[in-house]
């Protein structure tokens, strides 16, 4: 619409969240903390796995054998969540650079179109 001025409004949120997003995303899989990090806590089970122990809240080694990959699934998962976030920034950063560099207004709506009689709302 062309009031760049006002851009300040919804850019100071969407900064918070976006670096509130991504510095819990980090940390959530690469916390050395096993209590915050996915992958911490991968190879904490799984170095107890190896010496044949189980740690709570598993029961057996089959449990500790899916407490790892579901870590490794939620890193990964975290990461392609961060690479979504991150997308959606760039993308919307060229979009408003596009928007920009036009002089006209680019936001544009439909014109008004009546309803026909037989899809019209019956009102009692």
């Amino acid at each position: 619409m062309k009031r760049q001025h006002y851009a300040w409004v919804s850019m100071i949120p969407a900064a918070w969240l976006i670096l509130c997003t991504l510095t819990a995303g980090w940390q959530k899989i690469f916390s050395d903390n096993p209590k915050l990090g996915f992958l911490a806590a991968a190879r904490k089970y799984q170095s107890a796995l190896d010496a044949g122990k189980t740690v709570a809240p598993a029961k057996s080694l089959e449990q500790m054998q899916q407490i790892v990959v579901n870590n490794h699934v939620d890193a990964v998962m975290a990461g392609l969540f961060l690479f979504l976030v991150l997308s959606m920034l760039v993308f919307s950063i060229l979009a408003c650079l596009k928007a920009r560099s036009i002089a006209q207004r680019t936001d544009t709506e439909t014109p008004y179109e009546p309803l026909p009689k037989a899809a019209a709302p019956v009102v009692h």
